[in-house]
C-alpha cells in the first residue's frame, strides 16, 4: 500500500508515518521500482495501536520498547494488561501527587487570605 492509503486507513497523516519511520517506531517501508514507499497492510493495525497507546499516555519510547507482532493485535493480551496496569499505577501516583499539591496551594491561599484580612482592618 502507498503511504496515502495507509495513512487514510489508519487515520493518521503521512508526515506522522514518516516521523515514526525516522524514529524507528515502525520499520522502514520497502521501496518499489518507482521509488515509492510500499507499506504492508498490517501496518494499519500497528499505526492504530500507536495512536491509541499515545492517547492513553504512553510515550513513543514506551511504545517502541514493546515487542510487536503481526496481525490485528500488535501485542498479546498479557503484555497489554501488564503495560496498562503499570500506566494505571503511574496515573494513580500522579493523581495523588496533584491532590497533595492542591491541598498545599489551598492552605497557602488560606494563610494569605488570613494575613490579608489581618492587615486590612
Amino acid at each position: 500500500m502507498k503511504i496515502g492509503e495507509i495513512a487514510k486507513a489508519a487515520g493518521v497523516t503521512t508526515s506522522r508515518i514518516r516521523f515514526y519511520e525516522k524514529r524507528g517506531i515502525i520499520a522502514p517501508a520497502e521501496r518499489g521500482p518507482n521509488g515509492y514507499r510500499d507499506y504492508p497492510e498490517e501496518l494499519v493495525a500497528l499505526l492504530r495501536f500507536i495512536e491509541h497507546a499515545q492517547g492513553l499516555g504512553f510515550t513513543l519510547r514506551e511504545i517502541a520498547s514493546v515487542e510487536v507482532r503481526s496481525g490485528p493485535h500488535p501485542i498479546s493480551c498479557a503484555e497489554a494488561i501488564r503495560l496498562l496496569s503499570a500506566k494505571r499505577d503511574a496515573v494513580d501516583a500522579l493523581i495523588a501527587e496533584a491532590r497533595q499539591r492542591k491541598r498545599r496551594i489551598e492552605a497557602l491561599i488560606g494563610e494569605l487570605q488570613a494575613s490579608q484580612a489581618g492587615t486590612a482592618g
